[in-house]
């Protein structure tokens, strides 16, 4: 009987251990973590307060007048609601300044950093959005 019960423990074991991955969150392997990219006078269109994460979309124009159509995640919703951010943060035509590690990939995608809005509030995200010294103009200029 102790076999058997010893067996079974190994087995559980076993298969937890070659499991976990599928349990893991993704992290942010994907982006560029070295600076962010910052958009300057960025038009918001959509802000999508979703589960897992919220997204903002926004419109940017580069040096050449092309339009770059972004769009970044945030952190979970729970975590964002619990350092103030709501559903009505960010609106359809907003211009706002944003940090975006981008991805790797150098795609118009990446993982928010942080928003300065139109009256000089910095919203930061959950887990990317460092102070960087409280100076609102640390990155890549875009």
């Amino acid at each position: 009987m102790k076999v058997k019960v010893l067996k079974s423990i190994g087995l559980i074991a076993g298969l937890l251990a070659i499991c976990s991955p599928v349990f893991a969150h993704h992290g942010a392997a994907a982006y560029d973590m070295s600076k962010p990219v910052v958009l300057k006078d960025a038009v918001v269109t959509q802000f999508l307060w979703i589960n897992p994460h919220p997204l903002i979309k926004a419109d940017y124009k580069d040096d050449k007048g092309n339009v770059e159509h972004w769009t970044m995640e945030m952190g979970s919703t729970p975590a964002s609601q619990l350092i103030g951010w709501t559903r009505t943060t960010l609106r359809p035509g907003d211009v706002v300044t944003l940090y975006v590690w981008q991805a790797k990939t150098h795609l118009t995608v990446g993982r928010f950093n942080k928003v300065v809005l139109a009256d000089g509030k910095v919203m930061r995200d959950t887990q990317t959005g460092a102070d960087n010294g409280g100076r609102a103009d640390t990155g890549v200029g875009r």
